[in-house]
């Protein structure tokens, strides 16, 4: 099958899968011309957005209906499915919606980061990671939130806001944040220089996790 004919069943897919679960969805009208490998950034862009709508229904307890999509993975048709051991018409593998912490409430131009963190050894997810805004002279604050069991976050903050990534046992990040996100990856390196066993006392509250605006965009 060649790539054009792989796009336009994959688009077909895409559009079964919306209308199935009464996804708001238009895909956009390929320009390319010439052949082509079958899928590309604009056709990834409109997976994920469905996968991400999968996962908000199923935050809300409504039931994920798929046919030949596989969270994580490109899109892929009936028969390739047999050959990647992925039963088509299956469910979405369901991860747990975190809740959406407002760092800016009085910024009406503030941003919203959503993504996840991972170990890099193993691709687990980092449960309990912290993500904490940085004051001007790159100290830590009382304001930011923390990974859910699946590593997912979600944080609404001002633009340009700094912020200190960490997990007990991995090398701390700092990473601006200086624009929307909605499926940012964070890998998380192992520190090998941790001493295991020592006991840790933090003097800090945890963020507030439970500020839900959920939806504020």
């Amino acid at each position: 099958m060649k790539g054009k004919h792989i796009c336009q069943r994959l688009k077909e897919i895409r559009i079964g899968i919306a209308q199935a679960n009464e996804i708001d969805y238009t895909p956009a009208e390929c320009t390319h011309e010439g052949d082509c490998a079958g899928t590309c950034p604009a056709c990834e862009n409109e997976m994920r957005y469905i996968e991400r709508q999968l996962l908000r229904r199923q935050a809300i307890g409504k039931a994920a209906i798929v046919a030949g999509l596989t969270l994580g993975a490109t899109s892929i048709t009936p028969a390739m499915a047999q050959t990647q051991q992925v039963q088509p018409n299956t469910t979405v593998a369901q991860l747990t919606e975190p809740k959406l912490v407002d760092c800016a409430p009085n910024d009406t131009a503030a941003i919203i980061v959503r993504g996840r963190i991972l170990c890099e050894s193993d691709r687990e997810p980092a449960i309990g990671a912290t993500i904490l805004l940085l004051d001007k002279d790159g100290k830590t604050t009382k304001s930011g939130t923390i990974t859910n069991v699946d590593g997912l976050f979600a944080i609404r903050v001002s633009k340009d806001s700094k912020v200190q990534i960490s997990c007990i046992g991995y090398q701390s990040e700092t990473r601006t944040f200086n624009k929307p996100e909605d499926d940012l990856l964070i890998m998380l390196k192992e520190d090998k220089n941790a001493l295991m066993g020592d006991v840790i006392i933090i003097k800090k509250p945890m963020p507030d996790v439970d500020a839900d605006i959920y939806e504020m965009r």
